[in-house]
């Protein structure tokens, strides 16, 4: 046999025995970490680990070990030529592990990950590990040196290895026909990771390399000053950015303009997940401060999680990753890496949370056991918290999250590591909770979305997952808390997708992740029209009810009314205005369309009401309405009347409303029309949203008439729509309530009569309490 020959059968003979050891290290290093963390394993459960090992892990490193010991045999063996050291067996040991230190570390330098093997996370482990290619090298001397090629050829054949296969297929739903269409918003920028809708219609958009960018409709970019220092390395950067609740971006000191942001701050060395709150006027961010940072400090650049969300008690939502090499991290409560942790929105740390009262607890930590969190969402219809995180290869999961629970990682995986290796026994273990869905082989998802729209009314109540190695969008069906299968859309962009929102448009909205990235918005084929105003008659008997009791508080007296301050007096269940006869006033007149209506229905009038309808009120003022009304028969005929026919009434408020949402929609800035039509759409769904839109249309106005403003600024419906937060997670009832008082407290602020803000502002915002879904019964 050929010398070349016998060296070759050697070497591969060499790398054999190295990677078969290895992957015995690998093992017990791994096992021994989760030992530490109190796992326990049966002599089987380490036998089984073992043997996988060997057939995911040890070809893996079989090849890393050749491309390691390749040169290095070359190396030692033209040094031992040329110096002729003695020895021989030791310097190919040596050269066989500094040949695989230096392939450690060049690889850990090029790879996304800090470090490829995770056994060599510690001293102790990257000495084991270096130690199998010294044996690879002695093995490699021995072959070469006294042992005959005899015994090499049948030392080659003894040790075999075999790739490991590939994971299951994901379980999908029939495929439905395209229905969207695909515009660009915006592209150029430099690998896009978050974004957030703003009032008007611009957007912000978070790059990873630390900028943040307030793009226009039509793709304009202006860059928003003011923000933090960022580390921006590997996967390290700028992340999310949440606006906080009720964000008003107008002009003016009281304007609710906070922007919440998500980063890695600190250096290569030392690292973080930073959380930062500023104020945004214009395109800067002022009074930035930093109101989170998670501890401990890590090295490398992996795994920051980065996702943010607001809950329902107003509380917020951070998640962060395990930092890669620190994955044992996610199981200790004395560290924040791998877990969610929840804040008040000034950074302290809330009462309630799980943990606050366990010591040597992190206070601020919600759940634990978490891997890389990067989808998060609030499902405010049914009070849940849903969240997706990265699997190693395999694995990336969709979890419910509740307070105090463990995720399990890295105790329990659906997936390997990334050179084949187990990184546990266990796909579930007691005292962790089990995903609610599972991707294997891994789609690397980012991003979350939970639809709501009108637009894709199929997609009602789906999750929506953006896949940056699936390059895709997976829609996923929830039903009963299960997740029931998933879809595969707009594969055809061939890009990463690294978020996924819904717009206040009803659309979906898509972040590509390149160096060349771009907003992307997806449209459904829905009519432009607004929500109808649809209730049942039982449900049409509740509103009126409502509105009946906000106005009068349900007493009969009330419903021929003169309220003091005002120039009309008030009738009826919805305190409909009527002008004295000949006066005018800045509030739209109600009461005589009222009576038109009631008359083409059949209503029978009094001749003094018949005849006054056309003319005006009969009282020419408060005062001399209060002198008469208690003693007049007309008056205590009219709230009689006005008692019997309060169905009459309810229907024209309802018709009243249901006509006014085009004319609002029309009457708005044509670059929001699309948002306040999704807007009047999601609260048409439920009685409540319709019975806010009834009571507020009557109780208010729809806000286009221009008498109806203090110092240019209106309270109708319009205004309220307008000033509804964009946060995603609230319900859209919540967000028609709240923009609705701050509207209101905005008019009695701008009010030259006191009395607006000393007496109607608390009964306004006290009738606003009442705009919420109706219970059972």
């Amino acid at each position: 046999m050929k010398k070349s020959v016998q060296i070759v059968i050697a070497g591969a003979i060499a790398v054999v025995c190295g990677a078969f050891l290895g992957s015995l290290v690998q093992t017990q290093f791994n096992l021994g970490a989760l030992s530490a963390l109190g796992a326990s394993f049966s002599l089987v459960d380490r036998l089984v680990v073992m043997g996988q090992d060997l057939v995911g892990f040890a070809p893996v490193y079989a090849v890393l070990l050749a491309a390691a010991l390749v040169p290095g045999f070359l190396v030692t063996a033209g040094l031992l030529r040329l110096l002729g050291w003695p020895y021989r067996d030791f310097w190919y040991a040596l050269g066989g592990a500094l040949a695989l230190w230096a392939t450690l570390a060049l690889v850990d330098v090029l790879a996304p990950m800090p470090t490829l093997i995770a056994a060599t996370r510690t001293l102790p482990g990257l000495l084991a590990m270096l130690g199998t290619a010294a044996v690879a090298g002695w093995v490699f001397a021995q072959l070469t040196g006294k042992m005959t090629m005899t015994v090499a050829r049948h030392g080659l054949i003894a040790p075999f290895l075999v790739l490991a296969g590939v994971g299951a297929p994901e379980p999908a739903l029939a495929q439905e026909a395209a229905d969207y269409r695909i515009d660009v918003v915006a592209e150029g920028l430099d690998h896009p990771w978050s974004l957030a809708f703003l009032p008007g219609g611009d957007f912000l958009v978070t790059e990873r390399g630390g900028e943040l960018k307030k793009v226009s409709p039509d793709g304009h970019q202006v860059q928003v000053s003011g923000v933090p220092d960022v580390f921006a390395s590997g996967q390290a950067g700028l992340f999310d950015v949440l606006l906080e609740p009720g964000f008003d971006g107008r002009a003016g000191d009281d304007r609710r303009r906070g922007v919440f942001l998500a980063y890695a701050c600190g250096t290569v060395r030392e690292n973080h997940l930073c959380v930062a709150r500023g104020q945004l006027v214009g395109s800067e961010l002022l009074q930035v401060r930093e109101i989170f940072r998670a501890r401990p400090g890590k090295y490398g650049d992996a795994h920051y999680g980065g996702r943010m969300a607001w809950l329902a008690d107003g509380t917020l939502l951070v998640t962060l990753g395990d930092g890669f090499d620190f994955r044992e991290e996610a199981q200790k409560l004395s560290s924040h890496l791998g877990t969610i942790v929840r804040l008040n929105p000034d950074g302290s740390i809330p009462t309630d949370n799980p943990f606050v009262r366990v010591d040597g607890a992190l206070p601020e930590i919600f759940s634990l056991g978490h891997r890389n969190v990067q989808g998060l969402v609030y499902d405010a219809v049914n009070d849940r918290v849903l969240a997706h995180e990265h699997g190693p290869r395999g694995g990336d999961e969709i979890n419910l999250i509740q307070a105090g629970r463990n995720y399990g990682w890295p105790l329990a995986t659906d997936g390997r590591d990334y050179t084949g290796a187990m990184v546990t026994p266990f796909k579930r273990y007691d005292g962790t909770e089990q995903p609610l869905w599972s991707w294997t082989p891994s789609i690397a998802p980012s991003g979350l979305a939970l639809y709501d729209g009108h637009q894709f009314p199929h997609w009602q109540g789906n999750l929506f997952v953006g896949a940056l190695a699936n390059k895709s969008v997976h829609r996923v069906v929830l039903s009963e808390g299960r997740v029931v299968g998933s879809e595969r859309l707009f594969a055809e962009l061939g890009e990463r997708i690294r978020d996924v929102r819904q717009g206040p448009d009803g659309a979906l909205y898509l972040l590509t992740d390149s160096a060349d990235g771009r907003l992307l918005r997806v449209s459904g084929q829905v009519p432009e029209q607004a929500q109808a105003m649809t209730l049942t008659a039982e449900e049409l008997a509740w509103v009126g009810e409502r509105i009946f009791r906000n106005e009068c508080a349900g007493r009969h007296e009330c419903l021929v009314h003169w309220n003091e301050g005002e120039a009309f007096p008030s009738l009826g269940i919805g305190h409909f205005i009527w002008y004295p006869e000949g006066e005018t006033g800045r509030f739209t007149e109600s009461f005589p369309a009222l009576l038109d209506f009631m008359v083409d229905r059949g209503v029978q009038l009094p001749g003094w009401l018949e005849d006054a309808r056309t003319q005006g009120a009969p009282w020419p003022d408060r005062a001399g309405f209060l002198s008469s009304s208690s003693a007049t028969d007309e008056v205590n005929a009219l709230r009689a009347l006005l008692y019997e026919t309060r169905g009459y009434q309810v229907r024209f408020i309802q018709e009243r409303a249901a006509r006014s949402l085009e004319t609002v929609v029309n009457a708005a800035p044509e670059a929001q029309r699309s948002v306040i039509r999704e807007r009047l759409w999601q609260l048409g769904q439920t009685p409540g949203g319709v019975y806010a839109l009834m009571d507020y249309v009557n109780f208010k106005g729809e806000g286009l008439s221009e008498t109806e403003r203090y110092e240019g600024e209106g309270w109708g419906l319009l205004q309220v729509l307008q000033a509804m937060d964009t946060s995603p997670g609230l319900r859209p009832l919540d967000r028609f309530r709240e923009a609705a008082g701050r509207v209101l407290t905005r008019r009695a602020e701008l009010a030259e009569q006191a009395i607006e803000r000393e007496r109607w502002l608390p009964g306004w915002l006290r009738r606003l309490e009442t705009y919420r879904e109706p219970t059972a019964g």
